[in-house]
């Protein structure tokens, strides 16, 4: 039976596995903003007041520092899905590495994990630890779960 401490690492290591996706996502959605010639039309015009003065600034820089804050989200998720990549390479060739697709990639359920896999739902858990088990030291060692 898992330890209190080890439930809450195996969940950690669990939300950032189901975020896999999410990042992927959010990268091509930021990229696509970062691309898009009609930024000016989805950013507000920013005023900064104060004894009187009122400072606008232009188009191009209002849209040069989105740009710059799109390409830091960019490269930060970029790291992050670096660092879960690296990871989860480490243990690819484990028996159970399957699992990691199916459940948080794919979001399929345990059950239906054990009817693809013909296995016993029981199973399906015992997976799970197995493979969270091997993956935890190189969550760890990429800094994506505290030691």
């Amino acid at each position: 039976m898992a330890t209190q401490e080890q439930k809450i690492i195996f969940r950690k290591m669990e939300d950032i596995l189901y975020s896999y996706n999410k990042y992927i996502n959010k990268i091509k959605k930021d990229l696509e903003y970062f691309n898009n010639p009609i930024l000016l039309k989805n950013y507000k015009v920013e005023k900064i007041s104060g004894s009187g003065f009122m400072e606008v600034k232009s188009d191009m820089e209002r849209i040069e520092e989105l740009k710059v804050r799109l390409s830091n989200d960019i490269s930060r998720h970029e790291e992050i899905l670096f660092r879960i990549d690296s990871a989860l390479d480490m243990v690819k060739d484990h028996e159970d590495y399957k699992f990691i697709e199916m459940k948080y990639f794919k979001k399929m359920t345990y059950e239906d994990i054990s009817t693809e896999l013909d296995i016993h739902i029981r199973t399906a858990y015992r997976m799970r630890n197995s493979i969270l088990s091997a993956l935890e030291l190189h969550f760890k060692t990429q800094r994506l779960i505290d030691f």
